[in-house]
């Protein structure tokens, strides 16, 4: 407890520092906005003296006014800028000692940082490297056009011929070569690289808040921490879960139009994409008709993650939530994503797509309706996720025979739900 009360501290004065070298930030920008306009009054002033060559003493009053008022601008902006040197580097100090900021500060240009720019992606630099270098080494040595295919893992599915070695050879029989397995122990790590997989290991703890809820969804909530400094890097990442068998290659399939690209749970057009839910209440006579909008969830293990301002935002927000409250992971995911703003809450504002859900499939499809329907034979998805069905090992081995061995009888054994 008082390691976890001394981590719970030094998180609120990393927060605290933060928010100061924020408004230190803030401060200077504005500063500078007072040092160019008091820069255009010096030379007004100038202009004005040129002309008023006769009344030279009045002007000159007034410039000596502006270049008095220009020199104590000059050194409230240096001031700022020695206290926020300063306060960076308590916060440096900070993240030396493993202790994180909630958020990351990224470089703003005054006058130019408009609402359009939180959805602009950054890119890889030495600059952001300084921030992470091992994980950015690793990185740049495994990402493809600044993408990477993410998995996480614990020694739980790092079993021989278990879910990460049928994950690892459906990204291998895709020829996907920018995948890294992010290993939550040494098992794992070890695990992945036997098989010529990377993969890179994150000691992270699972917070109490979470505990209560199960070991499965409690480590599929780490994903959103392992996330964040990918972004922060530069980097756009398409994370999997491990119970995913990879048909195609998935970057060939993706938009990359919005922060968030993911699977539905959806099953046709309507759940999938959305339709209009109409409830009817009697009692209310000529306006007994009230009109909803629905759209079932984003699946929370399949998705892609561009690295703006909004896809941070709405991170922070989610591990926020995970380190307070002990919901389901996939839950919070889609009531930050799609709540809109409200007095007392602040919408993140990511702009958002969903998969084509025959492409990217969840496993209702197949089992309900893709394997019943002749139509669908010549039909080869590009990820199959066994989400909805907790046997999940044998129908990966089943989706495997009928996609790549091509047994058209593998699927059968299966009932379509659970039983």
């Amino acid at each position: 407890m008082e390691d976890s009360s001394r981590r719970g501290a030094q998180e609120v004065d990393a927060e605290r520092l933060q928010a100061n070298l924020d408004a230190l930030r803030l401060e200077r920008a504005e500063l500078q906005q007072k040092l160019s306009a008091a820069k255009s009054d010096a030379e007004a002033a100038r202009q004005e003296l040129t002309r008023a060559r006769g009344e030279g003493g009045a002007a000159k009053a007034a410039m000596a006014s502006v270049h008095a008022d220009l020199a104590k601008i000059r050194q409230q902006r240096d001031n700022a800028w020695k206290e926020m040197e300063m306060l960076q580097a308590e916060v440096d100090e900070g993240q030396s000692k493993g202790v994180l900021p909630l958020r990351t500060q990224y470089e703003v240009v005054p006058g130019v940082d408009t609402d359009a720019d939180r959805h602009k992606a950054w890119r890889p630099s030495k600059q952001r490297d300084a921030a992470e270098p091992e994980l950015a080494a690793v990185l740049r040595k495994v990402a493809k056009d600044n993408e990477v295919m993410v998995a996480i893992s614990n020694a739980n599915y790092a079993q021989p011929g278990g879910m990460l070695d049928l994950w690892m050879a459906g990204v291998k029989r895709s020829n996907v070569t920018n995948a890294l397995v992010i290993a939550l122990d040494d098992a794992t790590q070890q695990h992945a690289e036997s098989l010529g997989c990377t993969a890179y290991q994150m000691k992270l703890q699972v917070s109490e808040a979470q505990k209560g809820v199960g070991s499965n969804h409690a480590v599929s909530g780490l994903k959103f921490r392992v996330l964040r400094p990918m972004l922060d890097l530069g980097y756009a990442v398409l994370l999997s879960d491990v119970d995913i068998i990879t048909l195609q290659n998935p970057f060939r399939y993706l938009h990359r139009d919005c922060d968030v690209e993911g699977m539905s749970d959806g099953w046709d057009n309507a759940t999938a994409y959305g339709y209009n839910d109409v409830r009817d209440d009697p009692a209310m006579g000529w306006a007994r008709y009230a009109h909803s909008m629905r759209v079932f969830v984003m699946n929370s293990g399949l998705f892609y993650m561009r690295p703006t301002r909004a896809s941070v935002a709405l991170l922070d927000r989610i591990v926020h939530r995970l380190n307070t409250e002990d919901g389901w992971d996939q839950a919070i995911f889609n009531e930050v994503i799609f709540f809109p703003s409200h007095p007392g809450y602040t919408d993140p504002g990511v702009t958002r797509r969903i998969m084509d859900f025959m492409l990217f499939m969840n496993s209702k499809i197949l089992f309900r309706q893709v394997r019943h329907d002749a139509r669908y034979e010549s039909l080869r998805p590009v990820m199959i996720h066994v989400n909805y069905h907790p046997d999940k090992h044998a129908r990966m081995l089943a989706v495997v025979d009928y996609y790549v061995n091509n047994r058209k009888s593998a699927l059968q054994p299966f009932p379509d739900g659970s039983e």
